[in-house]
């Protein structure tokens, strides 16, 4: 039977090819290009509206810089959504933790049970419940040191923004 278009292997992206010296001989005029050029539009995407105060608060902080890289665009609205309803969710989750030790007898984060029987807290498995999530979601966007390295950011258009780039690339690399 023959193939289709799923058949055999996906072509390298063009990083790919520049990284192991081009051994297929391609343009390499052709990879560069390619290379430069943002899958999507570089665009904010509009704030939905039922956002937590929280997740807006951590929307309104990261989308500028976001766009400012490069690194996000319209598509992205629904990732987002997710890093800041977990990033709004670990805080409201730590500081609930954080209120209720104070007047529990809870031993750092272990809870004993009338049998005797002693388990993770409820609130700290709530809190690393949000805080996977979150690290999950951001990574999609570079938010950490190890997802950076596999992110490409647009680089800066001349200097429309003076030393904005690099305030914000010190922030967050």
């Amino acid at each position: 039977m023959a193939g289709n278009q799923n058949s055999g292997r996906h072509a390298k992206p063009a990083i790919v090819h520049l990284l192991n010296g081009n051994p297929s001989k391609k343009n390499r005029e052709v990879l560069l290009h390619e290379q430069s050029q943002p899958l999507a539009p570089v665009e904010a995407p509009p704030m939905p509206d039922w956002l937590s105060a929280e997740a807006q608060a951590e929307w309104e902080r990261i989308v500028p810089d976001l766009e400012m890289l490069g690194l996000i665009s319209r598509l992205d609205r629904q990732a987002m959504v997710h890093y800041c309803e977990a990033a709004a969710e670990y805080r409201f989750w730590t500081l609930k933790m954080r209120e209720f030790s104070q007047g529990q007898s809870l031993r750092g984060d272990v809870q004993t049970y009338r049998s005797g029987a002693q388990d993770l807290s409820v609130w700290r498995k709530l809190r690393n419940d949000a805080e996977r999530r979150a690290n999950e979601a951001g990574s999609r966007f570079g938010l950490s040191p190890l997802a950076r390295r596999s992110l490409k950011a647009v680089p800066p258009q001349g200097e429309l923004f003076p030393n904005e780039q690099k305030r914000i690339a010190d922030k967050y690399f």
